[in-house]
């Protein structure tokens, strides 16, 4: 019986993916090749949240169709996906430029987190498998051993790594939906001036008891850090703006 293909598994497989390995494991497979939309979409993702292409920057799609070997319409629908995230502008007839930091915007996306960030933390606490608390325990430990090192990209992508656990143990796809694309405007922030925080050790602190509350499945607890670690952020963080 021929064994039928799990998309999500492949796509899940597929952004873990260099473009280089993703560009090669296309062209041997019909159903990676399928994929190529996927692939430019993570690809200039990845790009526009690390700053890699600068807010209100024009993008060259010819520029980006060589490099990732796709071709207009795999491009195009990447960018109808991250039109729909608010992370870039389409201009009819001029291009499509990276949306850029607006700080009204970004005022709107802490209303939601205020409210929704505390909320899959009391749900985590009362969902949160044994294999998601473990994650959340070893994504901690990966983060301690690099406090005070300076990295600071790889602090932003174990602080990402958390808000994802975190979304996942919530068990409600359209929360961490919602919690994803709402991390995507605040990760881009946090390049701009993650280096100038002054807040980091208690940041991680916080990110400790979090996890201490979601594994005592106390709930209560896990909401109150959690409101306090997002009123943090933003306070840190409209000094940098």
């Amino acid at each position: 019986m021929r064994r039928r293909t799990n998309f999500r598994d492949t796509a899940a497989h597929a952004a873990r993916m260099t473009p280089t390995t993703l560009i090669a494991a296309a062209r041997k497979s019909p159903a990676a090749a399928r994929m190529r939309g996927d692939l430019a979409y993570h690809v200039l993702r990845g790009k526009i949240l690390r700053l890699e292409i600068a807010p209100a920057e024009l993008i060259n799609e010819a520029e980006l169709m060589a490099t990732l070997e796709v071709g207009r319409t795999p491009l195009r629908e990447a960018l109808q996906r991250l039109s729909r995230e608010n992370l870039v502008v389409i201009l009819p007839r001029r291009g499509t430029l990276v949306a850029d930091l607006n700080l009204s915007d970004l005022q709107k996306v802490s209303e939601l987190r205020r409210e929704l960030e505390p909320f899959a933390a009391r749900l985590a606490a009362a969902r949160a498998t044994p294999p998601q608390i473990a994650a959340m325990q070893q994504n901690l430990r990966e983060t301690d051993a690099l406090d005070g090192a300076g990295d600071y990209r790889q602090l932003i992508e174990l602080d990402a790594r958390a808000h994802a656990l975190l979304a996942e143990a919530a068990h409600n796809e359209f929360l961490a939906e919602l919690l994803e694309r709402m991390y995507n405007q605040v990760l881009r922030l946090w390049y701009v001036g993650l280096h100038r925080v002054g807040r980091l050790p208690e940041a991680i602190a916080e990110h400790h008891e979090l996890v201490n509350a979601i594994a005592a499945r106390d709930a209560d607890g896990a909401e109150a850090v959690m409101r306090r670690h997002v009123a943090g952020f933003e306070k840190e963080f409209l000094k940098v703006v």
